[in-house]
């Protein structure tokens, strides 16, 4: 998926409305009593939690939401392929319902364990956006056309986006204060390890031959100082 070339608009707009929806059905759910209809959907009452910790887990959804359309539109340099649009998509509204619908109805107010999740979750939204500026930035320079950009965050992760996403939805999940969003977490690391970071590896490999293997022998796969 990552071989794609082009500049895939129909493939970047069909993303961005897909995930834009799945945004709006978040808000239905924690803030327009999309929970109650639900509820009555299923025949499982739901009941509205903490307004705080809905109006949050909105917020964090909106955050992600903003912070994709720039990397499609604006830093992501590769194509975009049918395949990743279809997969990402539902996988973000898994994401939206599991934690719309457990942690929008979680009662108790936030507690420590909250607040650090929302600090985690701007943490990591804070190294995705800067590890695909700063190398959208260095790769705008014509003196580095066709190179391997391996600074800023990337010294230490091959994939900081990756590990960036993987720390901002565990803070979306400890924000819920619901146990059974750690699948999400879970997943998302089995994703990356298994799928992403092997067939992106594998790109990388083809595209820059040597300067990647170098790269590769020092730098860990996803997460900082441990794989």
């Amino acid at each position: 998926m990552y071989e794609q070339t082009g500049s895939s608009l129909r493939q970047r707009l069909v993303l961005a409305a897909g995930c834009g929806a799945c945004v709006l059905v978040a808000w239905w759910l924690l803030a327009g009593g999309g929970l109650a209809t639900v509820g009555a959907w299923v025949g499982r009452p739901l009941s509205a939690g903490d307004p705080i910790r809905r109006l949050c887990i909105a917020a964090a959804f909106s955050i992600y939401y903003v912070r994709l359309l720039f990397t499609q539109f604006l830093f992501l340099r590769r194509g975009l392929g049918w395949s990743e649009v279809f997969s990402v998509v539902p996988w973000v509204l898994f994401i939206v319902l599991l934690v719309s619908i457990e942690g929008g109805t979680n009662p108790a107010p936030l507690r420590a364990v909250a607040l650090c999740g929302m600090l985690l979750f701007l943490a990591g939204s804070g190294i995705n956006s800067r590890a695909e500026y700063t190398r959208h930035v260095w790769k705008l320079r014509p003196e580095n056309h066709g190179k391997l950009y391996t600074g800023g965050l990337f010294r230490y992760t091959r994939h900081p986006n990756y590990f960036g996403d993987l720390v901002s939805f565990s803070g979306i999940c400890l924000l819920s204060g619901a146990w059974i969003t750690v699948v999400i977490p879970i997943i998302m690391l089995a994703g990356f390890a298994f799928v992403n970071v092997p067939a992106l590896d594998a790109h990388l490999h083809d595209h820059y031959g040597e300067a990647f293997e170098k790269y590769a022998r020092h730098t860990p796969k996803l997460i900082p100082f441990l794989y």
